[in-house]
């Protein structure tokens, strides 16, 4: 009866885990504050396991929960197979997904009476660093290296970070670690927290690792809380078209789009950006193309982009490739066969306006660090970020909108997400979202400035991220030794 009583405990545990990180993720933004203890209930109940198939039930039910937030990746899938056989793929695909989020608390969190699958000979003394340097690593790798990248970059929706991206002292982390940062800072008070619970359980005395951790967390709240300055207005208008078309069918949304479009003049933009719609069956952008407004740019003096297309005040008119656009599904095996570095590591590249450079970012290209630090690295001073939208379900926009924040922060740049439904939000630099003096729900206004402020991150690039690799490679390097030494230790005659 104790036993089932335990076990009954140990899988309301894993349940209440997921219940808590699923309220963490966009686009339900519960509280931030959820995700810092969200793990805890998970890895006490791993710690007091006895049975790795009981383990495995754990991690599984945790990830259930949890995957509502990723149930959009049946798009991926929606693209080129009918929807009958995309929505069971996709589900798989969510699940797969959330288990990618908790795998690390199984494999490297030592339970009181099993060895871990890996790491099984470090000192409980290193108990609260394991989770978060491992798996603050394999993030950084699987959005990094060059032979993954491609399918590592959408890593990005799935990171932890992103359940920070409205917690604006928090997230002035990234301006010195990148994302990466803030997904190790996640990780790590949720094992401290939990560690003190054990600890306590068990010696009946605070954990002092667990204090340390909290003060380095405090101190790290408090550090990003006074250094955002007041938010300043900047000197660009900017309007988002998001508009929520009650047909699907191409004459009705350009005229949509238009009508909108001139009704926004009347706040004098001077950059104006068309989300899209997408069709799936059949495959279509449903939605006007920009190039056949080159009069209204030229006659009314502003820039028009639906991201494909960027039309200048003066009629020019300039194509925006997307490099990274193809990496997942499609495009996995880009530049591998045949082999072609270009597509390996593409490059993407900013548009100069006479307001300043210009950069544009996809969705899968705004997941990962790289394109965007590419767009800095080559001048770009305001980025725009978008997603083609749908009617069924499209990717949820606070997942969207937290790349968009993280890459603000990062390099100290105003960024926008044009999103089709609604979601669309005007960024500062310090991941603030700006007020909308719109008050109409199918357009957003806002005031934006190109910037030439710079940032750690900016200057010195991935220093943490590379460093917590090295950490994770001492780790496993340790481990080695301390097995090797065990092996080789004699046996005492009885």
């Amino acid at each position: 009866m104790n036993n089932m009583l335990n076990n009954k405990t140990g899988y309301g545990l894993a349940a209440l885990s997921g219940i808590l990180l699923l309220l963490s993720y966009p686009p339900f933004n519960f509280g931030s504050f959820l995700a810092w203890f969200a793990l805890v209930p998970l890895i006490v109940a791993i710690y007091n396991e006895t049975k790795v198939k009981r383990m495995d039930r754990l991690l599984c039910i945790t990830g259930i929960f949890l995957a509502p937030v990723f149930i959009w990746l049946y798009n991926e899938f929606d693209v080129f197979l009918p929807s009958i056989i995309a929505w069971p793929l996709g589900i798989i695909l969510a699940l797969l997904t959330t288990f990618y989020v908790t795998w690390h608390v199984e494999d490297y969190w030592k339970p009181k009476q099993l060895p871990r699958k890996e790491l099984a000979y470090l000192p409980s003394t290193l108990q609260v660093l394991i989770i978060p340097i491992v798996g603050t690593a394999v993030e950084f790798l699987l959005m990094n290296l060059p032979a993954i990248m491609k399918i590592g970059g959408g890593i990005g929706f799935v990171s932890l970070s992103r359940t920070q991206w409205m917690n604006t002292p928090i997230l002035q982390l990234a301006s010195f670690t990148g994302m990466y940062g803030v997904t190790f800072l996640i990780l790590l008070v949720n094992c401290a927290l939990a560690y003190m619970v054990i600890h306590y359980k068990e010696t009946k005395k605070i954990s002092k690792q667990a204090i340390a951790v909290l003060f380095i967390f405090g101190a790290i709240f408090a550090y990003g809380l006074v250094s955002i300055p007041e938010l300043s207005a900047g000197d660009t208008t900017v309007i988002i078209i998001q508009a929520q078309p009650k047909v699907m069918e191409t004459e009705y949304v350009n005229e949509l789009y238009f009508n909108l479009t001139k009704n926004s003049l009347k706040y004098n933009p001077e950059i104006i950006l068309w989300s899209d719609w997408m069709n799936y069956e059949p495959f279509e952008t449903v939605g006007p193309y920009t190039t056949q407004y080159v009069n209204f740019s030229k006659e009314h003096n502003i820039y028009l982009t639906n991201s494909e297309d960027l039309v200048y005040p003066d009629g020019k008119t300039e194509r925006h490739e997307a490099p990274f656009l193809n990496a997942f599904p499609a495009g996995i095996i880009d530049g591998f066969v045949p082999f072609d570095l270009s597509k390996i590591l593409p490059r993407t590249h900013g548009y100069d306006t006479k307001l300043g450079r210009l950069g544009i970012l996809l969705c899968i290209e705004s997941a990962s660090t790289i394109p965007a630090r590419q767009l800095i690295e080559d001048g770009t001073q305001f980025i725009i970020v978008t997603s083609c939208d749908r009617p069924v379900i499209g990717a949820f926009q606070g997942l969207i909108g937290g790349n968009a924040v993280y890459r603000a922060v990062e390099h100290r740049v105003y960024t926008a997400l044009f999103f089709g439904s609604s979601g669309s939000i005007i960024i500062d630099p310090y991941g603030r979202i700006i007020q909308d003096t719109a008050p109409e729900p199918e357009i957003v206004a806002g005031k934006v400035s190109f910037t030439n402020k710079r940032t750690f991150y900016t200057k010195y690039g991935d220093v943490f991220g590379w460093a917590v690799v090295a950490l994770a490679l001492a780790l496993f390097g340790y481990d080695y030794h301390l097995k090797k030494k065990a092996k080789a230790k004699p046996r005492q005659k009885k």
